[in-house]
């Protein structure tokens, strides 16, 4: 839900070219699961599987990142605003994490970087 909303503010010429990243494959696989009934489009992440399917054609350009830190993102985009805060009673601990929305990587292309994101643990 939270993602979501944040999805749903950005103007509708951005919502297409705007990835949604989670940091491991539960965080994409809500996303994919929960959120394809919001009119959500499907998640990307470095971690496990979802490594193999790549970034699904987004540059980075506009991203909505889940779990990372404002500091870290913000050596890696020009524009770094949190958008929520994904927070559950019953859920453990490591899953309660802040959700940003970046633009203008200074990494270049998406694709280019894609191998660096893999995390296989």
């Amino acid at each position: 839900q939270v993602v979501a909303e944040a999805y749903f503010k950005l103007p509708p010429g951005d919502r297409g070219r705007c990835a949604i990243f989670g940091q491991n494959y539960g965080q994409a696989g809500a996303i994919d699961f929960f959120g394809a009934k919001m009119g959500l489009p499907p998640a990307i992440s470095g971690h496990q599987n979802y490594y193999y399917w790549g970034p699904r054609g987004y540059t980075g350009e506009c991203m909505i990142v889940m779990g990372d830190e404002y500091k870290t993102l913000s050596q890696k985009f020009d524009s770094v605003e949190e958008v929520g805060t994904v927070f559950h009673p019953l859920s453990m601990p490591y899953e309660h994490f802040d959700v940003y929305l970046c633009r203008r990587p200074r990494f270049g292309p998406l694709l280019q970087v894609w191998p660096k994101l893999k995390n296989w643990d």
